[in-house]
């Protein structure tokens, strides 16, 4: 970068080349009495910020003495340098935990659900990369970073072990050996309850404000209080705690899980034409087929029946583009809002699109692709919460808008 000086028009260069000095002419003085005198002006520019100094020397005509006047230094001024511009703060990348569904919930106050859920970040050293796990929180509407907690415990011990939930105007959070209670708004720890093994789930018991049931693996589930962030032996669940027991009416346990609406096996559907299914969610009085055309290539399609009724209320594809593009399978991943079904489907050439149907007749809202979608593992998830869709999958989480299908904003990078 290139500082030129206003006093005496030198520059420098801070990357290391020498500046010119500047060259000046001495004016010509006449004196009284045929007298002449010259004045000589030079500028001396310090380096690296360095004051200038100016020395001016009178000299006497032939007659004078040879004895000149004592030099007189007058300082000039200081070198005015440019301020650098301000090097923007670069963001701490960070990925997407993929397993599961975020929590959204306003944790600030202001009308927005925020999100919470799992990420992790890599750092380099010498020899290794360390990764670290942790839950972390972002706004919902600027998606910045809010808080993040630590998380302890190997990549294997942590699978299946974190889960998030908000209770009693606190966050509950387990790990491999113990539930912390946060402070929403900061993520400050507010206590903590060790566990005999490590924690299967966390649910809130219906009607309760201050209690979230703790399931651990070996059996010997607690009640954690967010008031007082204790913890008493509860072995049996609460009614609406109670886990699904898989029989050979459900679907097949990968699917189940998926999608926490009910799933079974077909069973005394009414027959459509060109249609077969493969499993059937519950919904109030009404059955959501998931299969795929039949006879033929297995295009995915859906068809959705009121209970006790002969016909269906419509039968359609899955996607809204041309089924020779859809990878031929059959779509379980699902999730459903008031009046809305909610879907994700592959194509052949890779990358996957969610789509939005009325419910009650089939009609599009829209189809649009999930982003980045071609890299990595696939959705395996949905959730739609407060008029968004949560859509995680491998290291990204994309939030759409559940009435437009805009996409609002994407967490994690590669």
């Amino acid at each position: 970068m290139l500082y030129t000086c206003g006093y005496c028009n030198a520059s420098i260069d801070t990357q290391g080349e020498k500046a010119p000095r500047p060259e000046y002419q001495a004016p010509a003085v006449t004196g009284a009495g045929g007298n002449t005198g010259g004045l000589l002006v030079g500028g001396i520019l310090s380096v690296c910020f360095t004051a200038g100094l100016v020395a001016f020397y009178s000299f006497n005509s032939a007659t004078s003495s040879t004895d000149g006047p004592t030099p007189t230094s007058v300082p000039g001024p200081s070198p005015v340098v440019a301020a650098p511009p301000p090097v923007a703060e670069k963001k701490a990348k960070f990925q997407w935990n993929s397993q599961g569904v975020p929590l959204a919930v306003d944790l600030n106050g202001d009308g927005t659900d925020d999100i919470i859920g799992r990420i992790r970040r890599h750092s380099s050293v010498p020899g290794k990369t360390e990764t670290r796990d942790q839950v972390a929180a972002f706004d919902g509407k600027s998606f910045e970073l809010l808080w993040e907690a630590d998380l302890e415990g190997t990549a294997s011990d942590l699978s299946g072990a974190v889960h998030v939930v908000h209770q009693g105007d606190r966050v509950v959070m387990s790990e491999p050996g113990a539930v912390h209670l946060l402070e929403p708004k900061t993520g400050k720890p507010l206590g903590r309850v060790a566990l005999s093994d490590k924690p299967n789930s966390l649910c809130i018991p219906k009607g309760d404000t201050e209690s979230v049931w703790v399931e651990v693996v070996d059996g010997q589930n607690l009640s954690f209080n967010t008031k007082t962030a204790t913890a008493r032996p509860a072995i049996e669940p609460p009614p609406a705690c109670a886990p699904v027991k898989w029989n050979h009416q459900l679907c097949f346990v990968p699917v189940f899980r998926k999608s926490p609406v009910p799933c079974e096996r077909p069973r005394n559907l009414p027959a459509v034409p060109g249609f077969r299914a493969e499993h059937v969610y519950k919904l109030e009085d009404l059955d959501v087929a998931m299969g795929e055309r039949s006879p033929g290539s297995r295009v995915p399609m859906v068809a959705v029946f009121r209970r006790g009724e002969k016909a269906a209320l419509w039968t359609e594809n899955v996607a809204d583009m041309d089924p020779r593009n859809v990878k031929e399978s059959t779509v379980d991943v699902v999730d459903f809002s008031e009046g809305a079904l909610f879907m994700v489907y592959a194509l052949k050439e890779g990358g996957e699109q969610l789509v939005r149907r009325d419910l009650l007749t089939g009609r599009v809202g829209w189809d649009v692709p999930i982003p980045n979608s071609k890299s990595g593992s696939g959705v395996s998830q949905i959730k739609e919460h407060g008029g968004r869709v949560y859509v995680p999958h491998w290291v990204w989480l994309d939030v759409f808008d559940a009435k437009t299908g805009n996409l609002i904003g994407t967490l994690g990078t590669w």
